[in-house]
């Protein structure tokens, strides 16, 4: 399928998410963005995300933690991501801050198989207390083995969530344009 026409089915639920802050009081988007992304590009958006989150009045702490959750959920679609004919994976991201704090979506195109893999990695990671996620970290930190399913160690989730205030939340929802589903994870990190 054509990239544009992605961008373009991409681009309502973009918009959709955008419109729903806008009437929803006490935070707004700091940050949106929808297209193409690659390895390349993250070292350009970082730096975009970490300026609007500078200006919102979060504390550097608070910052350093959303730049974390924001870099772990660009990687997690670049190894996750459906990759289309041209070569290219598609995502949306916002970054929002609500009366907890921040909130961070980050949603791509997957296949099926895909997103079953990725759904059931986030219940595991859910079910794991705060002490079992620091351990489980270490332990993946320590054996160092890549899992070609998981992305690099599987540590992106992991990271993610010891950084969230409760669970990570996804939802799948049918992309009938091209047959495949588009997964949302929401990150929220409170002040």
């Amino acid at each position: 399928m054509n990239t544009t026409k992605w961008q373009a089915s991409l681009m309502p639920v973009l918009q959709e998410r955008l419109a729903a802050r806008e009437c929803a009081s006490n935070g707004g988007v700091l940050f949106s963005f929808t297209g193409a992304v690659d390895a390349d590009m993250i070292p350009h958006l970082i730096p975009m995300v970490e300026r609007s989150l500078n200006h919102s009045g979060g504390s550097r702490k608070e910052v350093k933690r959303v730049m974390n959750v924001v870099i772990e959920s660009v990687q997690n679609v670049l190894h996750h991501g459906y990759i289309d004919d041209e070569g290219e994976i598609l995502l949306y991201l916002t970054v929002e801050q609500t009366p907890l704090g921040f909130q961070v979506h980050c949603g791509n195109l997957m296949e099926q198989e895909a997103c079953d893999v990725l759904c059931d990695r986030v219940a595991e990671v859910n079910g794991m207390d705060r002490a079992l996620l620091r351990k489980t970290y270490i332990d993946v930190l320590c054996a160092g083995e890549a899992d070609a399913l998981r992305g690099n160690a599987g540590l992106g989730l992991i990271s993610m969530a010891k950084r969230a205030a409760g669970p990570l939340e996804y939802l799948v929802e049918n992309h009938s344009e091209c047959g495949l589903q588009l997964f949302t994870l929401t990150t929220t990190i409170k002040r």
